[in-house]
């Protein structure tokens, strides 16, 4: 087993025994901390995941952004190749449903196999994170290869748990940091 794959297998078995109460509580620290970003003042069309098992939980998220008046936009797993679609989204209850991965993904008839040259923000997930912005994320590389073709202009967010920061982990040439990370305990910038 690589490293990679090592890190992942060992992350997903200490994140699977977390409480969804302890889980609900630093998802809104994060949350909290995240809608205290002063570039969110200038952002208007922002990029999240929506939330599956024990990740951060977004919801809230999601629900206030569209609250607050943003252009929200929710991925989607492209099956022909390893790649993401997005959707802007307006309901969260109407507009999703289990998709690939059994992801919540927006409804086909909304998608757009292009997305938005002009992402202000794009929320990432991860399972870990390193105080420079590099992620391990689930393996399949959609994020990297998205962030490749549509983030170079966009800020990209991490959100994670603060016991899932790690020192180093592999990093390869098409790996892409995020320039915020943001844990229940603190808002870290990379220096990327």
């Amino acid at each position: 087993m690589d490293k990679k794959s090592e890190i992942r297998k060992n992350i997903l078995s200490q994140r699977s025994k977390i409480s969804f109460s302890k889980i609900n509580k630093w998802s809104k620290k994060i949350n909290d901390k995240f809608f205290s970003l002063p570039e969110l003042k200038t952002s208007k069309k922002i990029m999240s995941f929506v939330t599956k098992g024990k990740e951060v939980n977004t919801f809230a998220l999601l629900e206030r952004l569209l609250d607050e008046g943003y252009f929200l936009y929710v991925p989607f797993t492209r099956k022909d190749k390893i790649a993401l679609g997005t959707a802007q989204i307006n309901d969260l209850d109407s507009e999703l449903r289990p998709g690939v991965f059994d992801v919540l993904e927006p409804l086909k008839d909304i998608r757009d196999d292009r997305p938005p040259k002009d992402l202000d923000i794009i929320i990432i997930p991860a399972l870990v994170y390193t105080r420079d912005g590099y992620r391990i994320g689930y393996g399949g590389g959609y994020y990297d290869s998205f962030l490749a073709e549509h983030g170079s202009s966009s800020l990209k967010v991490g959100l994670c748990y603060s016991q899932f920061l790690i020192d180093e982990i592999p990093i390869e040439k098409h790996d892409i940091a995020v320039d915020i990370i943001i844990t229940e305990k603190e808002i870290i910038y990379t220096q990327n």
